[in-house]
């Protein structure tokens, strides 16, 4: 155990002590005066005495000084250190793990580097038969010292470490730290805690505990009421008009601090330039939605970004995401030739309509339809339209069945004689007679998966009910056991039904889409309802204008890349090399395999991929962004979250928590320099007494 001072500046008030020293060498006393007549027939002569230079009473001088010394040790603040950071008075070897937190909030004002300072401190109070491991943690763990009684290597790897995009889990280092002190065969176990307490990063249901007896170490670098803005969300809304397409962005910026924000300055930044500045103002931990003139969408991929202003924690600050033009999903919808367009005028104009996708639509008659018009093709629709044999119908199967898909609707042109036999594999079920419902209540439509991506858009309340939809004729659809039945009208007939025809994907709807059987195309939800139907079909998702720190890039489904760096023709087992420049430089190569066609993105800003040997025209842009719940900055309490990491009880809990690196919190809850003025007050009262009984005497 050691003494410190948190003000030893004051300690310079020991010089005082020359006051005491003065005073006692300095003869005060005074003889009474005797007066004479008159001296002026007498010499003067000096008078000297050895008794003045000399100290005479010893016990007052001491109180005096000791008096000054108190003062002196009161104002410096002195505190007690019991080595729970790293003394070895205790006898037994420690097994120490240094939990280390580096997610992104650590780059707070100078969190980090008073991280780091207070991990080399615990690496120089270690004894000789101690042990120490490094684990550093944000979204994982990672342990990168195992344990060794090497300060140099402790050290080194320390240096070494730096900052992540990452957000802030509790969780994973408690884990890592498990697997190490299980398996020390030491006697003392300490864990020292070197994090911000983040609230995200604790999740209270968690029954993560330290192995019993393991000393808990807090090294809290949180700050109170800490302020910060931070940019959480673009949205991109597109529009596009013939092969035009044009785009507006809106930010999402946040004020996480208690303080309101006025003229905050928001820029619109392409490929490094300002495009756009809008001021904005956002009230105390709430946020705005700052939105930019329409601009035109790139010809190509093109970096953009977003940034409101600069405060303490810059990172999150920025926003990034690519703009690059977004290819229409292309459709063919096929009609009867006794119908026309006009039978599909519904389908065609709520198609129209589509924006996020865009689609581009072509209308044939079946009697048109060959083989060449399925080129390019992401949906066939069949609509009340059997299809004729021969080589249209190979082809059309041959469309489904290498990972086309198509969406047949059974209406009055559609009888079950209309059907060529080799159609049928088209079909989960052999399609019956209409079923009339114009007399008494007409039909209504009910769903059956909510669950399945055409209908879970619709889960939620108030987003769209098919029930008001009247459904007056419909065909019966046997029920083979092979479909798999979406919906169903109020009599159990089949509505919607999926089958898969060799890679790719058919629905049956077992009515029409031209307000003849139904009037489903007058309701609002019919415009959603044929857009999700679509996009399913196609397998269709939005284009990921960015990622978030963290994340695996999946790069076979980010249809961009695909088609840039990992085509469809790439074989299973083939391996693609890939040339990857990540934000903070240093071009690395990767090998990825259509088993395993993964990118780990792990920096914040914009990663550049393309494949190996091909030239940089055909290279793909990646953004990636911080998290934007690390953003808030609000503590947990870290006595709260050091009692839940602790086991055995009352005393080992709190045996676990008093320890904590901070030297004003030791300093506060020690309080000695409350006891030294006591000391001094009764050193002051007895000084008094002294020096009125020597007074007296003398």
């Amino acid at each position: 155990m050691g003494l410190s001072f948190l003000v030893p500046a004051f300690l310079a008030g020991i010089i005082g002590l020359a006051i005491p020293i003065i005073i006692h060498l300095t003869n005060r006393d005074r003889r009474d005066v005797v007066r004479f007549p008159s001296l002026m027939f007498l010499r003067q002569i000096p008078f000297k005495t050895v008794r003045r230079q000399r100290i005479r009473h010893w016990w007052l001088f001491l109180l005096r000084a000791l008096a000054l010394v108190a003062l002196v040790l009161a104002f410096a603040r002195p505190l007690l250190d019991s080595g729970g950071t790293g003394g070895n008075t205790i006898a037994g070897a420690r097994d120490v793990v240094i939990l280390l937190d580096r997610s992104f909030s650590m780059g707070y004002e100078d969190r980090w580097q008073r991280a780091l300072d207070a991990a080399t401190d615990v690496v120089d109070g270690l004894g000789p038969d101690d042990r120490a491991s490094v684990v550093t943690f944000s979204d994982d763990a990672e342990a990168i010292v195992q344990p060794t009684n090497d300060p140099l290597t402790l050290k080194a790897a320390l240096d070494r470490t730096e900052l992540s995009a990452g957000g802030t889990r509790y969780a994973p280092a408690v884990r890592v730290a498990n697997q190490i002190l299980e398996d020390s065969e030491l006697s003392r176990k300490q864990v020292v805690l070197v994090t911000d307490f983040q609230r995200v990063g604790w999740n209270r249901d968690s029954d993560l505990t330290l192995p019993p007896g393991t000393e808990l170490t807090r090294v809290d670098l949180s700050t109170p009421d800490a302020a910060n803005l931070a940019v959480t969300d673009v949205t991109l809304d597109r529009v596009t008009t013939g092969a035009r397409q044009r785009v507006t962005v809106a930010a999402r910026v946040v004020n996480l601090g208690s303080d309101d924000v006025s003229d905050l300055d928001v820029e619109f930044e392409i490929d490094g330039q300002v495009l756009q500045r809008k001021t904005a103002r956002i009230g105390a931990h709430s946020g705005a939605l700052v939105r930019f003139t329409e601009v035109a969408v790139p010809t190509r991929i093109t970096r953009g970004t977003i940034r409101a202003g600069s405060d303490r924690l810059p990172n999150d600050n920025l926003f990034h995401f690519v703009l690059k033009p977004v290819q229409p999903l292309s459709v063919l919808i096929l009609h009867h030739p006794s119908g026309g367009t006009r039978s599909s005028l519904y389908l065609r104009r709520a198609l129209d309509i589509g924006t996020s996708p865009a689609f581009e639509v072509t209308l044939k008659s079946t009697t048109q339809f060959g083989r060449a018009d399925l080129a390019g093709r992401s949906v066939v629709i069949l609509n009340d339209a059997p299809p004729r044999g021969g080589a249209p119908m190979t082809a059309l199967l041959d469309f489904v069945a290498d990972g086309g898909a198509a969406l047949i609707a059974l209406g009055r042109r559609s009888p079950a004689s209309g059907w060529p036999a080799a159609a049928q594999a088209l079909l989960p079920g052999a399609v019956g007679a209409p079923v009339d419902r114009l007399r008494g209540r007409s039909g209504s439509l009910a769903i059956t998966q909510f669950d399945h991506p055409v209908f879970e858009v619709f889960s939620q309340p108030r987003s769209g009910d098919f029930s008001e939809a009247r459904i007056t004729r419909y065909r019966q659809l046997s029920d083979t056991g092979t479909a798999n039945a979406l919906a169903r009208f109020d009599d159990g007939s089949i509505a919607l039904a999926e089958q898969r025809l060799g890679e790719g994907r058919v629905l049956v709807w077992t009515t029409d889409f031209a307000n003849f059987w139904n009037d489903l195309p007058l309701q609002p939800v019919f415009l959603p309802f044929v857009h999700r139907v679509v996009t399913y079909l196609a397998d269709y998702s939005e284009p990921h204008q960015w990622y978030v720190a963290g994340e695996v890039l999946d790069v076979s489904r980010d249809r961009d890349l695909a088609a840039h760096v990992f085509p469809g023709d790439v074989p299973p087992g083939e391996t693609v090399e890939l040339v990857i420049d990540p934000p903070s430089g240093g071009r690395y190569a990767q090998r990825i395999t259509g088993e395993a066609p993964y990118v780990h993105l792990t920096e914040q800003g914009f990663y550049r991929i393309r494949r190996l040997r091909d030239d940089e025209a055909l290279t793909s842009l990646v953004a990636v962004n911080l998290a934007s719940a690390e953003s808030d900055l609000a503590s947990v309490d870290a006595e709260e979250l050091a009692v839940a990491l602790s086991t055995g009880g009352a005393v080992a809990r709190a045996a676990a928590i008093a320890p904590t690196l901070s030297p004003e919190e030791r300093e506060r809850r020690q309080g000695l320099w409350w006891y030294l003025l006591v000391g001094l007050f009764l050193i002051l009262s007895l000084e008094t007494i002294v020096a009125n009984r020597l007074k007296s005497v003398g």
